[in-house]
């Protein structure tokens, strides 16, 4: 009987050992759009670092960004103007979005690529980052939160490029981006709910509704959807 016991014993362990295994190798994953060897299928959705690893590029960006904005309120009667973005000028809206301290030079270089992807009226959106080459200490306070959060949850992912996203479907509400009770937080493979970051790892309850910058240079954003592969800003102009 305790040999029985004991084999029992064996398996739960190995079983154990086999699930940790396995969900180390899928919060380490990297997505194929970033490990695809050829340059030249880089998605169009895709921001490279060699994009903006000067503040002068993105500057750049916003000044692109805030041109076509200018121009639709200069073309438009309606009380509530729309601007398109498409996913990558997305993620140029994210990046010019950031704060100064969380875009300075030795922050950018550590993020290797940026991706969103809008399907079926959902947004993911993240970032392929460095975590050795990552500097901790000069991150806004609720960013240092974050990462050493997700370091001490996961230590596999210290010193290694790692993927680290949200997925949902945004709205404005009150004021503020939130991505609903179905919203995620992607790391590598793996998808992690309201309840799993609040209960199972040790990052901020509050993830997930971090504010966003509701600004788009004239266009105060009221509210937002998603049509094919499309952004559709909503608003008035300030």
């Amino acid at each position: 009987m305790l040999k029985k016991i004991g084999l029992v014993a064996f398996l739960l362990l190995l079983g154990g050992g086999g699930w940790l295994a396995y969900t180390w190798q899928q919060v380490t994953h990297l997505p194929d759009w970033y490990t695809r060897e050829s340059t030249t299928e880089t998605a169009p959705s895709t921001l490279l670092p060699t994009q903006v690893d000067e503040p002068a590029e993105i500057e750049s960006l916003a000044f692109d960004l805030h041109q076509k904005v200018d121009r639709v309120l200069s073309t438009t009667a309606s009380q509530t103007p729309e601007v398109q973005l498409t996913a990558q000028e997305f993620n140029q809206f994210v990046v010019t979005s950031l704060p100064t301290q969380a875009r300075s030079p030795k922050v950018i270089t550590s993020v290797k690529a940026m991706n969103t992807k809008i399907e079926a009226g959902q947004l993911q959106t993240g970032i392929v980052v460095d975590t050795s080459a990552l500097p901790l200490d000069q991150l806004p306070s609720e960013y240092q939160t974050t990462v050493k959060g997700l370091l001490k949850s996961f230590p596999v992912l210290q010193d290694k490029e790692i993927y680290v996203g949200v997925e949902g479907k945004p709205q404005v509400r009150q004021g503020k981006v939130v991505l609903g009770e179905d919203a995620r937080l992607v790391v590598g493979n793996v998808r992690f709910s309201y309840g799993d970051i609040r209960d199972r790892i040790n990052l901020p309850s509050d993830l997930l509704d971090n504010p966003v910058n509701l600004q788009l240079g004239q266009l105060q954003i009221k509210d937002l959807n998603f049509q094919d592969q499309t952004v559709i800003l909503k608003g008035h102009a300030q």
